[in-house]
């Protein structure tokens, strides 16, 4: 009978690649246990593996999108309801201007006027709303404060009216204000009209007007671009989310608002005073008009942003369905084999335990 010799120690080696190839197999059994998707998504898939990071791809790019649109729709939400604050201001200057009527009693003059300087102070507020560090009336200037503040005494677009009211009494030879007529008035008012809608040249321009043309909102009143935010809600759709604070309802605002600070007062005959506030009511009314339906636009694209998502959201749904289809794991499946695996570790290690206490000294006792 022939004796062969087994060495102790290339069991234990034995033993130990044993073991650390079981806990290899364990963490990866574990991870797919915790995401029950495969650990080796490449190993498991194979030739399909390109398939999966196609969907997974996919699943980003929807999330991304997502994402995108939450903010859009932060910015159209807030822009829609500065703009509805805007237009309550505007109807508490035409109640301002339909209190007084023809009076030309100093104290609601003074009254009215104040009420309106107020008004035109929180509508500046308003149009420089900012969500995010963006500032939502810019346009695509969204990092440049749109607004100057209008309603301050000595503010450029002020200096601006008086230097254009100084030039027409000198260019009509019109002694001064309390002289002006009713069609004198009201020629003032179409030049001024004309200035803000930027259809007249600026009487003393900045020394910047290469950059602002012959606007005279952009020379002294707004920084903003008349070009929109455009966010894509979804891969073949763009729509505008914002708006901007060179409409024409904030320029009518304005307007209506400097007319009747500078006018309502008793230095000019009462005939002039009513034709300010005929066409007070007249800017202001088209100011209201021109706020709503900015409102309503950005309503619509808010619309369109919430089907967007709608969409979005069930294509993610039906893409992570085909994705968990591939890469999925049986989740019980892989517990059974976790619990193989330590029942492996642990006989393992019983049986290097074991062979660590061989030892001829044990037998020559």
């Amino acid at each position: 009978m022939k004796t062969s010799f087994i060495s102790s120690l290339s069991i234990q080696t034995t033993m130990r690649y044993a073991v650390a190839k079981a806990q290899q197999d364990m963490v990866a059994a574990q991870q797919e246990v915790t995401t029950g998707r495969h650990a080796d998504v490449g190993v498991a898939l194979g030739a399909t593996t390109s398939r999966s990071l196609d969907l997974t791809r996919d699943v980003l790019r929807i999330k991304s999108m997502l994402t995108t649109n939450s903010l859009a729709t932060q910015r159209l939400e807030s822009s829609e309801e500065a703009l509805s604050k805007m237009s309550g201001l505007g109807q508490k200057i035409l109640d301002s201007l339909i209190g007084i009527g023809g009076s030309s009693d100093s104290t609601n003059l003074s009254v009215a006027r104040t009420s309106i300087q107020s008004a035109l102070d929180t509508f500046a507020s308003f149009a420089n709303t900012s969500v995010n560090g963006e500032y939502l009336f810019a346009g695509i200037n969204s990092d440049i404060k749109p607004f100057e503040n209008v309603a301050a005494a000595g503010s450029a677009v002020q200096v601006a009216f008086d230097a254009e009211l100084a030039k027409f009494l000198t260019d009509n030879a019109i002694a001064s204000r309390s002289d002006m007529t009713q069609q004198d008035m009201s020629d003032f008012l179409d030049l001024m009209e004309s200035k803000f809608d930027g259809s007249s040249p600026l009487t003393d321009p900045p020394h910047d007007i290469a950059t602002v043309g012959t606007d005279f909102w952009a020379a002294y009143v707004s920084n903003a671009s008349d070009e929109n935010m455009k966010s894509r809600i979804t891969q073949s759709e763009i729509v505008e989310t914002s708006t901007n604070s060179n409409t024409a309802g904030m320029r009518k605002f304005v307007l209506t608002s400097l007319i009747s600070m500078e006018f309502l007062t008793n230095d000019i005959s009462d005939e002039a005073r009513s034709v300010v506030t005929t066409r007070a009511q007249a800017y202001i009314g088209q100011a209201m008009s021109s706020l709503t339906g900015e409102r309503a636009r950005l309503g619509l694209s808010a619309e369109r942003v919430k089907k967007a998502d709608e969409t979005l959201e069930a294509q993610q749904k039906i893409i992570e369905v085909h994705l968990n289809d591939l890469e999925s794991v049986d989740a019980y499946e892989a517990s059974t084999r976790v619990k193989g695996l330590q029942a492996l570790i642990e006989t393992a290690y019983t049986l290097t335990a074991r062979l660590q206490q061989l030892s001829l000294v044990n037998f020559l006792r």
